[in-house]
């Protein structure tokens, strides 16, 4: 039987954060690809016209939302993940800008909370000045919990802890 004790041979190297500037060229990359993405996420999703998620996010939410909840993502690949990531991610993000203002950014402050993440910032009252919120945290949630959670439900909660 082997010895557990010592597990250091069995586990990953630590990965170095990634430099704000990486970061922030990573998000003007997908800002600049922001419809294109959205188009292809409508598409797989079977949303028509394409253009809607990008046009009317708050309208697409409830068709998003049950494409989201109703796949089966247990066999799919982590390319296939990740692709789903970035744009459920950049839709959450929009949605989020529709309904409370504020821009997509990257925290780079690293005392506070999200720190070298993509947050939605600068957002409306009664929304507190300050706040943040991660659509991509709430992307990958939608994507990898176990048991799933219903990508309603993490919207409602994450916008009900901002106001």
């Amino acid at each position: 039987m082997a010895d557990l004790t010592d597990l250091t041979d069995l586990t990953e190297p630590a990965q170095p954060l990634p430099s704000l500037a990486a970061r922030r060229a990573w998000l003007d990359t997908l800002k600049a690809r922001q419809r294109d993405m959205l188009g292809e996420l409508a598409q797989v999703a079977g949303i028509v016209p394409h253009s809607a998620l990008s046009d009317d996010p708050q309208g697409q939410f409830a068709r998003l939302a049950a494409f989201v909840d109703g796949t089966d993502l247990r066999a799919a690949t982590d390319d296939a993940r990740t692709w789903l990531l970035n744009r459920l991610g950049l839709y959450l993000a929009h949605y989020v800008m529709a309904r409370h203002g504020g821009q997509l950014t990257v925290q780079d402050n690293p005392q506070q909370r999200f720190y070298l993440a993509f947050v939605v910032s600068g957002m409306d009252a009664p929304v507190p000045a300050g706040a943040r919120l991660d659509p991509f945290t709430l992307a990958y949630d939608a994507i990898h919990a176990l048991p799933r959670i219903p990508l309603g439900t993490l919207l409602a909660t994450a916008e009900h802890a901002l106001t």
